[in-house]
C-alpha cells in the first residue's frame, strides 16, 4: 500500500558550510553540590569573523546540534556581512551530548540534570570558553538565533543573563502554551487549516477515514483489514489503548507536515507536502488506505515497506510529538522535559480539527509523567521565573502556517516598546525565517529576513557607538 508514497525530489538549499567541532567541559550541577563532569559538544564556524565582529550564537534544542546549525542559513547570510563569529552548543542530553551514555543518562539520579536553568549555565561557559579560546574582545555584541524550543531558549537568555545575550531572535517560540493561554485546539486547528488550504474537502476525507476506522477497529475482521490498508507492519490490536496510539502516529505524521510545509523539497518531503498529502487524500476512492497514503508523505521518505509505528512515534507527554520512536534518546529526553518544565496545553477536539475529540487531560499527564518518570509537571515554573512582557532587543517571528503560532507572540500582544519587534509572516512554516534564501521563497518570508537583518544592523551599530564594559 505504500508504493505511491516515496521519496520526493531532492532537499532544497545548497549545504551549510561545515563546523569545526569541539568538546567543552561542562558541569552537571550549576547550584549544587554534584561537581560530576560530561563534555558538552560545540560547532564552530569563524570563516566570516573580523576582529571586533559580533558573536551570533544559536543555542542547541530538543535533537543533534547539527539540525540547528544546518537549519540557520539567516545566521551564515548576516554572519557574513558583519564578520561574526557563529557558535552553536549542543543542549546537554541531546544528540551526542548524554552526560553519562544512552543508557545511564536516563536514571533518576542522573536526568534529574535536565533542566533549562543547567542548560542556559551550560550555555554561558560555552560563550565564556569561546572568547578566551578564540581571542574575541570580551565586550563584543552577542546576538542569539532560535527557532521553537532554541527560540524560547533565546528568551530565556536574554532575561537571565542580560550581561551576555544583547538581542536575539525567537522564531517559533511558543511562550503563551506553557502558561496556558492558547485556548484548546489551537495546534490541531492550524494543522487542519494547512491541510485544507489548497482543497477545503480534504479535513473531512480524514474525519470521514476516522470515523471508519473506530467502526472497523470493534472486529477482528476490521482491524486485520486497517492494518492491511493503512500499511502497518504489526497487526493492530484490539482495545483504545492501541486505536489511541494509531490516531497519535496518524496526528504526529500531519502535525509534522504543518511544520515542514516549505515550499521546496527537504529532508524527502515534497515542496508545501500539506498539498501533496491533500492531493494524496484524493486519490484513492478507500478512504483507509488514502489516510495511510496522506499520512505516509511524512513518514516514507527513504521507501519504506510498512509502518512501523513504534519506531516511527514515541508516545510520551508531548501530543504533537517527541521525535523519534521508542528509546530513541533524544525522544526520551523531550518526554522528560515535557513532564517537567515545557508543558504545553495542546489537545484535539474534531470540531475545529479533522481528528478524534481528545480534550486536554492534565490529570492523565501527571499520571503518566509519575509512573514514567517518577515526576509531576510544573507548568507554571518557567513562565513565572522568564516572563517575556519586560524584554527589549528581541525579535518575535511567527509563521502562519506554523502550527505553534497560537502559542507565539503575535504583533497584536507584542510588548510596547521600541527595541521589540514582533512579526506574523504569510505562508511561512515553522521558523521558516531562519532558514536560508531559496528562489522558491515567498515574498512575505523573504520580506521578513531582510526586515530581521536591518532590526539587527542596528542593534550592532548601536552598540558599537556605546562604551561597553568587558565580560570578565
Amino acid at each position: 500500500w505504500l508504493a505511491l508514497v516515496c521519496v520526493w525530489g531532492v532537499q532544497g538549499q545548497a549545504p551549510s558550510p561545515d563546523p569545526d567541532t569541539y568538546w567543552v567541559d561542562q558541569v552537571i550541577d550549576h547550584f549544587g553540590s554534584d561537581h560530576r563532569t560530561f563534555k558538552e559538544r560545540v560547532l564552530v564556524f569563524d570563516k566570516y569573523y573580523k576582529k571586533g565582529g559580533p558573536i551570533f550564537f544559536c543555542p542547541g534544542g530538543e535533537a543533534d546540534v547539527r539540525g540547528g546549525y544546518d537549519h540557520n542559513g539567516l545566521m551564515f547570510e548576516l554572519g557574513k556581512e558583519v564578520g561574526a563569529f557563529m557558535l552553536f552548543p549542543e543542549h546537554r542530553f541531546y544528540g551526542e551530548t548524554l552526560p553519562f551514555g544512552p543508557v545511564d543518562s536516563y536514571k533518576k539520579n542522573n536526568i534529574q540534570y535536565l533542566q533549562i536553568e543547567q542548560a542556559i549555565e551550560d550555555y554561558i561557559k560555552v560563550l565564556e570558553w569561546a572568547v578566551i579560546t578564540f581571542g574575541i574582545p570580551a565586550e563584543s555584541p552577542v546576538i542569539a538565533f532560535g527557532g521553537s524550543y532554541p527560540g524560547e531558549l533565546v528568551t530565556f537568555m536574554r532575561q537571565s543573563h542580560p550581561e551576555w545575550i544583547d538581542g536575539g531572535v525567537a522564531s517559533s517560540a511558543p511562550l503563551l502554551y506553557h502558561q496556558g493561554l492558547v485556548p484548546g485546539g489551537g495546534f490541531f486547528k492550524v494543522v487542519t487549516s494547512d491541510f485544507g488550504q489548497k482543497d477545503p474537502g480534504c479535513p473531512d476525507l480524514v474525519r470521514s477515514a476516522f470515523n471508519l476506522i473506530n467502526e472497523k477497529a470493534k472486529s477482528v475482521a476490521g482491524r486485520a483489514e486497517i492494518t492491511k490498508k493503512l500499511g502497518l507492519c504489526s497487526p493492530l490490536e484490539e482495545g483504545e489503548a492501541a486505536l489511541r496510539l494509531l490516531t497519535l502516529w496518524i496526528e504526529n505524521g500531519f502535525a509534522d507536515l504543518g511544520m515542514e510545509n516549505y515550499p521546496y523539497p527537504l529532508y524527502g518531503l515534497p515542496g508545501f507536502p500539506m498539498l501533496a498529502a491533500c492531493d494524496v487524500m484524493k486519490s484513492h476512492d478507500d478512504l483507509i488506505v488514502a489516510l495511510g497514503q496522506a499520512t505516509g508523505v511524512s513518514y516514507n521518505t527513504t521507501n519504506l515497506t510498512c509502518f512501523n509505528i513504534t519506531e516511527e512515534y514515541y508516545p510520551c507527554a508531548d501530543i504533537t510529538g517527541c521525535g523519534g520512536g521508542v528509546g530513541d534518546p533524544d525522544a526520551m529526553s523531550w518526554d522528560y522535559q515535557s513532564c517537567t518544565e515545557l508543558v504545553s496545553h495542546v489537545d484535539t477536539n474534531n470540531v475545529t480539527d479533522m481528528f478524534p475529540s481528545a480534550p486536554y487531560n492534565f490529570t492523565a499527564i501527571v499520571n503518566y509523567c509519575q509512573a514514567t518518570w517518577g515526576v509531576t509537571p510544573q507548568p507554571k515554573k518557567i513562565p513565572n521565573k522568564f516572563p517575556y512582557e519586560k524584554l527589549t532587543h528581541i525579535i518575535y517571528s511567527n509563521g502562519k502556517l506554523d502550527p505553534w503560532w497560537p502559542g507565539g507572540i503575535l504583533p497584536e500582544i507584542c510588548p510596547k516598546n521600541v527595541e521589540t519587534h514582533c512579526l506574523f509572516i504569510d505562508l511561512s512554516a515553522h521558523h521558516f525565517d531562519l532558514r536560508g534564501t531559496d528562489p522558491l521563497d515567498p515574498p512575505a518570508v523573504t520580506e521578513a529576513r531582510e526586515q530581521e537583518k536591518k532590526i539587527i544592523k542596528g542593534w550592532l551599530n548601536k552598540f558599537a557607538g556605546e562604551k561597553r564594559q568587558a565580560r570578565f
